[in-house]
């Protein structure tokens, strides 16, 4: 598969995750705004990592019609996806840490998600400095899409808190 036809298949998948949020919503029979705290997180990344991979990919197949080198290309999107990655991982552990539920509940699946998204950044970091290749990309938007699915199993197992 050429990385134009996996970045096709990451934005249907992604906009079909994306979409998933409103059926949790409805699942949950109550607006996103009701939600637990940590469900809401969830609902949060979900959407998050979804459109994160939705625009990455759109961004990357963007700069491959403008005809950019593909090693630039590759290289801009490992670069802003860490940033992203970066900063929703930080807001998700500020999160979950700012109550003792939090700090119970949430600690579990942050290390489940922070540990491997951290050395997903950590193969960014080095494509961005060296590499210039497709594959730490589909891994970046892999993740994200793991994580987003992760979350929507969270959701849709969620107990009536």
């Amino acid at each position: 598969m050429n990385p134009s036809e996996a970045l096709y298949l990451i934005v249907e998948a992604s906009l079909a995750l994306a979409g998933f949020a409103g059926v949790i919503t409805v699942l949950a029979k109550r607006g996103a705004s009701e939600l637990p705290r940590l469900h809401r997180l969830d609902l949060v990344n979900l959407l998050a990592t979804s459109l994160a991979a939705l625009f990455l990919s759109l961004a990357a197949l963007v700069l491959l019609a403008a005809g950019t080198r593909d090693p630039i290309v590759w290289r801009v999107i490992s670069g802003v996806g860490v940033l992203v990655t970066l900063y929703f991982g930080g807001k998700s552990t500020q999160t979950v840490m700012a109550t003792p539920e939090g700090r119970r509940e949430g600690t579990p699946a942050l290390v489940a998600i922070n540990g491997p998204l951290l050395l997903v950044c950590a193969a960014q970091v080095w494509n961005l400095v060296d590499l210039g290749e497709f594959w730490p990309v589909l891994l970046l938007l892999s993740a994200l899409f793991a994580v987003g699915c992760y979350a929507f199993v969270r959701l849709l197992f969620a107990h009536g808190d």
